[in-house]
């Protein structure tokens, strides 16, 4: 161990501070009562990575220093002693992604994340760690009885710390029995997490899981991994925790398990308002376990349960940026749950006294929002089906008429430009364009709106595949899709003429023959539909207003399309 750094002469290296954290310069090292001055001197080198060779730290431990000494960190004026205290080899660890995973504590039992300098290599930092351990350092220290002291192989974890990581498996550090695996604790005060650290960190669970494939399957004071997730701030992305949880459950973390109340990670997750977690779960359950209550309380949902932390943070005092974030992450995992399956539970939630019919109604109210942001969806899926349609009828209009062709009768030149009429070029690109249109687009987009796979989804997925199909296929050009505002002749004037977006779906009526109506007046009525059934209230038209909803008012079995014979097929949509 005691061969020499390539970075021997090289001092630490001091990196950009991320936004809200401190630095040594402003906290305190206050090592823990006990600690000789020697030792403090150890503590504090490996804290201001002092040492620019192993030697230097192996000579103080020779000299008497404690390889195993404790101490924390806290922000300068502030009394109270650390809350988070760490040996030598935790705050010897850097983080490569220079996210902070280190806290000091600040007044009134704060907690105040810490970037530190970093080592100036990897293989520095790798011999003071070994120096450490060689010199006496428990690498398995803390946890445990040891209260509040971080154990090593945690550090390195959160940290996102492969190479620190290793360096401990290699000396035979313990990762059984504490959910090694689990997320990192990220306190309110941190920012967010970065794609750098994030990807560190799955690089580290990998590395986690291929030294001990039972890891992820573990379980802790009656928790598992999915539900330990579940109660960590949302400071990571939805992709992450996707990664993350995809991983755990693959080497046999329970998605469904249940705690010693009943309660399953999806409760958890609603409770904590971390709608990422959320997200994912109700991906996977089925609709019995999302609107699964407990066993003694059938009625404790997990929208219950996110509604009751909702008006908590709402009926709380003051007007703090926390409080403030904490309500808008409780609405967006009530409107993750409902956008997940959840909307049965609504009928489930008592109406008996005022407090019970308020927390229905922010749950009424969060779906209210959930239908009228739906509209803006389909617009997004139908164009993202579109795109590669519009983007080469585009080009191939432009250059159509660019096009030599050589069947010019004399006295014609051969070969000579080819000759459109008005949109004639567009129209033919838009047809060839056609074999470029992109179905399954739209609904990718659908599904990653409307989570699960209820009635509401599937009479939405389906007008917008018949649109999109119809849209590609059967018009002249985008224009006769997506509609548009122009102006004609009429006589002396020129009259401002609207002409709606393709209307492709007909309505078979006794007696009158039907009507034609488009995929904005089939998916508001997909949507009124919703609301009556859960009783919503405040679902937003957005378009012709002054018809009020009458152009929307039919019944699911009368909706179809017409043949260009004119006869009636239905869509078969229930």
């Amino acid at each position: 161990m005691g061969q020499s750094s390539s970075a021997a002469s090289e001092g630490p290296h001091t990196q950009a501070v991320p936004p809200g954290c401190r630095t040594l310069d402003d906290v305190d090292i206050i090592p823990d009562e006990g600690v000789s001055p020697v030792s403090q001197r150890l503590l504090e080198g490996c804290i201001r990575r002092a040492f620019t060779h192993q030697d230097q730290l192996t000579q103080l431990i020779r000299q008497g220093a404690d390889p195993g000494a404790i101490g924390g960190l806290r922000v300068r004026g502030a009394t109270r002693p650390p809350l988070f205290r760490y040996s030598c080899l935790p705050f010897a660890i850097d983080c490569p992604s220079n996210y902070p995973f280190l806290y000091a504590s600040g007044a009134y039992g704060s907690l105040m994340s810490v970037a530190l300098p970093q080592w100036s290599s990897r293989q520095l930092q790798g011999d003071i760690i070994n120096a450490l351990i060689d010199g006496g350092a428990a690498v398995n220290a803390g946890g445990g009885e040891d209260l509040g002291v971080d154990r090593p192989i945690r550090a390195a974890v959160a940290a996102g710390n492969l190479t620190a990581l290793q360096t401990l498996l290699a000396r035979q550090a313990n990762v059984r029995g504490f959910l090694a695996m689990e997320l990192p604790h990220i306190h309110g005060a941190a920012p967010s997490a970065t794609r750098e650290y994030e990807a560190a960190l799955i690089l580290v669970y990998r590395r986690l899981a291929q030294h001990d494939s039972t890891l992820a399957a573990e379980r802790f004071g009656g928790m598992n991994l999915v539900y330990s997730a579940a109660l960590r701030p949302s400071a990571f992305s939805q992709q992450f925790i996707d990664a993350y949880l995809d991983l755990i459950t693959s080497h046999g973390a329970e998605f469904a398990a249940t705690d010693h109340s009943g309660g399953t990670p999806l409760h958890m997750a609603a409770a904590c308002a971390f709608p990422c977690v959320a997200d994912w779960l109700c991906r996977q359950l089925t609709a019995e376990d999302i609107n699964r209550g407990k066993p003694n309380q059938p009625n404790e949902t997990p929208l219950a349960a996110a509604a009751f932390v909702l008006d908590r943070f709402i009926r709380q005092d003051g007007e703090g940026q926390q409080r403030s974030r904490r309500i808008r992450e409780c609405k967006t995992t009530i409107r993750t749950l409902l956008k997940g399956g959840a909307a049965p539970s609504t009928s489930r939630m008592p109406n008996a006294t005022e407090e019970q019919r308020r927390r229905r109604q922010l749950v009424l109210s969060e779906y209210a929002t959930v239908l009228n942001q739906l509209s803006e969806v389909v617009i997004s899926a139908i164009n993202a089906a579109l795109a590669p349609q519009r983007d080469h009828s585009t080009l191939l209009a432009r250059l159509l008429p660019l096009a030599p062709h050589h069947d010019g009768a004399h006295p014609h030149p051969s070969p000579s430009n080819m000759a459109f009429g008005p949109h004639e070029a567009e129209g033919i690109g838009w047809k060839i364009g056609a074999f470029l249109h992109e179905p399954s687009a739209a609904g990718a987009a659908i599904d990653e709106y409307l989570i699960f796979d209820t009635g509401l989804k599937r009479r939405v997925k389906a007008a917008v595949d018949h649109f999109v199909k119809s849209a590609a296929t059967q018009t002249s050009g985008n224009r006769e899709a997506v509609g548009e505002t122009r102006y004609e002749q009429q006589g002396d004037k020129r009259v401002k003429v609207t002409v709606p977006p393709l209307q492709c779906f007909a309505i078979r009526a006794a007696g009158n023959g039907g009507q034609v109506v488009g995929v904005r007046e089939v998916v508001h009525r997909a949507r009124l539909d919703e609301a009556a059934q859960h009783g919503v209230v405040g679902v937003i038209k957005g378009f012709n207003e002054h018809l009020g909803d009458q152009d929307c008012q039919f019944e699911w079995g009368q909706l179809g399309r017409l043949l260009r014979t004119g006869l009636f097929v239905s869509l078969g949509i229930d």
